[in-house]
């Protein structure tokens, strides 16, 4: 049933990899109605996309941790409580 449906997709701009450039656009600017709908379809039916969004924060968030650093503005709050957690789960998880 997917397979039939991706170049329907395709053909209304919800394809992969317009998905990837509307994540991206995202980032710079509020997406239209129609752009956030395409979005919100696409990352509804495609498993390998429906990450991207907190891929692209993820990124953006290291970037600013990273020129931070670099920057000598040292803080602990270029990592949310959550992916303090995360990590600290993940550590306590490889040390047993």
């Amino acid at each position: 049933m997917q397979a039939m449906m991706w170049p329907i997709l395709k053909v209304l701009g919800i394809s992969c990899r317009a998905i990837y450039e509307l994540c991206s656009e995202q980032m710079n600017r509020q997406l239209t109605a129609g752009e956030a709908f395409r979005l919100r379809v696409h990352l509804m039916m495609c498993g390998i996309c429906r990450h991207l969004p907190a891929q692209f924060r993820g990124m953006r968030e290291l970037v600013r941790c990273a020129h931070s650093h670099e920057h000598g503005e040292t803080s602990d709050e270029c990592l949310s409580a959550e992916a303090k957690e995360r990590i600290a789960s993940k550590l306590r998880k490889n040390m047993k």
